[in-house]
């Protein structure tokens, strides 16, 4: 179990980066396309704000609609259509008193990670762990979003880069296990390179279920960097579009990559 403060740093420092990216969009970037289909630049932030406003309770949030998985597109969307007719001027300063808000909430944190957030986005049964990791995976995957339309790269070594890396390499063997699931004795490893680096590997038991195992002779090594990890794991583009390399069972190793993204 992670220390809360772990994830609220980092969902505070991608908040801000997003923040002051939006100092700097010129007003055609607003409308530029983003790797999520039919979201602009706008749409992203827009999202952002919706979330923290409904998180820090100034914006109405009575329809349930999430999972004990995640918060359904549908709720996104609407969060994001509602803001679709404001200025890009009116959603930053929604999201700017949003995160004001949550970072006031947040300084004393609750001593049990485990009991229920007292709010969370379309009422999920979410404990407070799972609310402050997910808020500190979609603050910084967000934020790189908005970069890469913006052609402004960066943060890619910050506390959100890091939470976000290792979230997803421990989903791994929750892929290969459930979502790939080839038979017993598959193994497969990823390498991930800097700038967060770290390898992580699953094999398939006598049951069907992937437990984390790196084997000395894996089916299929995947290695890429951090980036592109990411940008796979967060369901961002194809494998083709990301630089990827496989070493061994090329078929499997295709399996795996198309299969990375997870749900948060």
């Amino acid at each position: 179990m992670t220390d809360l403060r772990t994830y609220v740093d980092a969902w505070r420092h991608s908040a801000h980066a997003v923040l002051d990216l939006t100092d700097d969009i010129a007003d055609h970037e607003w409308m530029l396309s983003t790797d999520l289909p039919g979201w602009d630049v706008h749409d992203v932030v827009a999202h952002l704000a919706h979330l923290e406003a409904v998180l820090a309770g100034q914006t109405p949030d009575t329809e349930v609609d999430a999972t004990a998985s995640g918060v359904l597109s549908t709720y996104t969307e609407a969060g994001v259509q509602e803001r679709r007719g404001m200025s890009p001027a009116d959603v930053v300063a929604e999201l700017r008193a949003g995160v004001a808000a949550r970072e006031a909430a947040l300084v004393d944190l609750p001593t049990d990670p485990g009991a229920p957030a007292d709010r969370t986005p379309g009422a999920a049964p979410w404990t407070w762990e799972v609310l402050l990791r997910n808020r500190a995976i979609d603050a910084w995957c967000h934020e790189q979003d908005l970069r890469r339309a913006l052609g402004r790269p960066g943060s890619l070594d910050t506390p959100g880069a890091h939470v976000t890396t290792r979230t997803f390499a421990a989903a791994m063997p929750f892929v290969l296990g459930k979502k790939v699931a080839p038979p017993a004795g598959t193994s497969v490893t990823w390498e991930v390179r800097g700038p967060v680096e770290l390898a992580v590997g699953a094999t398939i038991g006598p049951d069907g279920r992937a437990a984390p195992d790196r084997s000395d002779s894996p089916d299929v090594t995947l290695r890429m960097g951090s980036e592109d990890f990411c940008i796979l794991g967060a369901g961002r583009r194809r494998p083709e579009a990301v630089d990827v390399t496989l070493e061994g069972d090329e078929a499997l190793g295709a399996r795996v990559l198309a299969a990375m993204a997870v749900t948060i």
